[in-house]
C-alpha cells in the first residue's frame, strides 16, 4: 500500500493500546519477535518504535525492553486520537464526540481568532467554493477549515486533537459520500461559522457549529 510499513505497524500498535491487550506498563515482544509477527524487517519495527517513542506512547529501557506508557507523560491529544481511531466505524459515536468538543472550539475561536486566522479561513472557504464538483478536493478543504478553526483557539491540546483525528473524519466523509448536497451544506455551515468568528461572537459561533454538525450528521 502507499502507507509506509512502519506507519502501518504504528497504527496497529495504537489500536491495541486502549484495549485489554496492551495496558500501561505492558512490555512489547523483542524486535525479532515483532518482526516475525508483522512480517516485516527489524528496521521497519525500529522505525515504528521510534515514532511511538516520539509520541510519548512507548518507552525503551536499556536492558529491559520497550514498554507502553499511558500515564501523565502520554500526551492527552494522542491518547484521545488513538481511542477515536479505534471507534472510527461507529459514525454516530464519532459525531457525539464531535458535538462535545467542536462547539466549544468554535466558541473559543470566536474569542481568540486574529486577523491571520480569519484570513486563512476565508482562503479555505474560497477554495472550497471552487471545488464543489470535486469530492476529493472538497473533503480536503472541509478538513482544512476545521483544523484552521481549532488553531484559531490558541489552545494547543484542542488543535492537536482535531489535527490527529483528521484521518478518522476523512473516513466518515468518505462513508457518507461527498454528494453535491453534502458539499453545499458543508460550505454553508463553514460560512456561518466564519461570520460568527468575524463578529467575535462566541455564542453565535457555538450555535453555528451545533447547527453545522446536526445538519451534516442528519
Amino acid at each position: 500500500t502507499p502507507t509506509k510499513l512502519h506507519e502501518q505497524i504504528v497504527a496497529q500498535i495504537q489500536e491495541l493500546i486502549p484495549s485489554e491487550n496492551l495496558k500501561h506498563g505492558a512490555r512489547l515482544p523483542p524486535e525479532r519477535a515483532l518482526s516475525s509477527i508483522f512480517g516485516v524487517s527489524r528496521h521497519s519495527v525500529r522505525e515504528a518504535i521510534r515514532c511511538l517513542e516520539q509520541q510519548g506512547t512507548l518507552k525503551s529501557r536499556a536492558g529491559s525492553g520497550t514498554f507502553v506508557i499511558l500515564d501523565e507523560s502520554c500526551p492527552l491529544s494522542e491518547f484521545l486520537a488513538v481511542a477515536v481511531h479505534r471507534e472510527k466505524s461507529k459514525i454516530a459515536d464519532i459525531f457525539q464526540f464531535r458535538r462535545m468538543i467542536e462547539p466549544q472550539i468554535a466558541r473559543l475561536a470566536a474569542s481568540n481568532a486574529d486577523h491571520a486566522d480569519i484570513s486563512q479561513m476565508e482562503r479555505i472557504i474560497g477554495d472550497q467554493m471552487k471545488s464543489l464538483n470535486d469530492p476529493v478536493l472538497a473533503g480536503a478543504h472541509d478538513q482544512a477549515f476545521h483544523i484552521a478553526l481549532a488553531r484559531a483557539t490558541g489552545n494547543s491540546v484542542l488543535f492537536h486533537i482535531v489535527e490527529r483525528i483528521a484521518d478518522v473524519l476523512n473516513f466518515i466523509r468518505d462513508e457518507v459520500s461527498q454528494t453535491a448536497q453534502r458539499q453545499q451544506l458543508s460550505l454553508e455551515g463553514h460560512q456561518s461559522l466564519l461570520a460568527a468568528i468575524r463578529d467575535g461572537d462566541p455564542g453565535k459561533a457555538q450555535k453555528a457549529m451545533e447547527n453545522h454538525l446536526a445538519t451534516i450528521e442528519q
